[in-house]
């Protein structure tokens, strides 16, 4: 559980770029969130290219920490697999990303989620730089990467916030 307690949003990166076998994990680890009627309706764009890092980073407004990391991940949602009326798909997309930043954290990486979708401009926007099937929409941008600041522990329990039997 350590790295469910320790995982921040790292938004200043080093240059180094990340080695394969930690990507490899990392998207394993993705592939492992759980999906609606086991659909797993998640691929991926990985992009390491500065130019194009530049490019989408620019095309939302919070796209800062990618356009400084080394690697930015773009879940997508295959929407043929997910399903005609499957609408849970956003669910699925949001545990996959959970699961990538925790496991990015694992491997001693920086990341962070920046949304995209159901922004609609940000969507096409993203669709039509990544030139994407129509099938496949972004979801999200994950900024990965050797993070200048360190993940740490920040206690945000709050006992308040729990409710037992009525609000």
């Amino acid at each position: 559980m350590n790295s469910i307690f320790v995982r921040r949003s790292i938004r200043e990166y080093d240059s180094r770029p990340v080695e394969p076998e930690k990507l490899d994990r990392i998207l394993r680890a993705g592939m492992q969130a759980p999906s609606a009627m086991n659909r797993q309706p998640w691929e991926f764009l990985i992009v390491t290219r500065p130019d194009k890092i530049q490019e989408i980073a620019a095309l939302t407004p919070y796209g800062k920490p990618a356009s400084r990391a080394p690697m930015v991940l773009v879940p997508l949602v295959n929407l043929s697999a997910a399903g005609e009326n499957n609408r849970f798909w956003v669910q699925d997309l949001s545990a996959c990303v959970q699961n990538i930043l925790l496991q990015a954290a694992e491997e001693g990486l920086g990341g962070c989620w920046m949304g995209i979708y159901p922004d609609e401009k940000r969507t096409q926007a993203l669709h039509d730089a990544l030139d994407l099937p129509d099938q496949v929409l972004p979801f999200a941008l994950i900024s990965v990467g050797y993070g200048v600041q360190e993940n740490r522990f920040v206690d945000r329990f709050l006992p308040e916030k729990v409710h037992y039997e009525i609000y």
